[in-house]
């Protein structure tokens, strides 16, 4: 099981990121931003690699973390999931989506 925490919280080049649990606890008080929607909906996945990342509305605390962890994985999908269930989240404007480029 791999985790990868190539970015989180607002940090000066060569600071070290914030922990997983950090991450979460923003996500139970801050909002995400929903632009975020529009390039894979702050979770992509590609075999057993999971891609999380994103911002949010008010405050910077860029996330960006690369897991085969099931632990991880559950929560931060559970904590992201239900961010977006929020009142604050769900009053932002839908993302428009992104026209493809031929």
């Amino acid at each position: 099981m791999l985790t990868i925490i190539n970015s989180n919280g607002s940090k000066f080049y060569g600071d070290q990121p914030d922990s997983i649990d950090t991450l979460i606890e923003v996500l139970q008080h801050e909002t995400l931003d929903r632009t975020f929607e529009q390039y894979g909906n702050f979770i992509s996945r590609k075999g057993k690699h999971v891609w999380f990342w994103g911002n949010f509305l008010s405050i910077s605390h860029v996330f960006n973390i690369d897991t085969t962890d099931s632990d991880v994985i559950h929560k931060l999908t559970r904590a992201i999931r239900a961010n977006q269930r929020t009142q604050a989240y769900l009053a932002q404007p839908k993302a428009k989506r992104l026209r493809q480029v031929r």
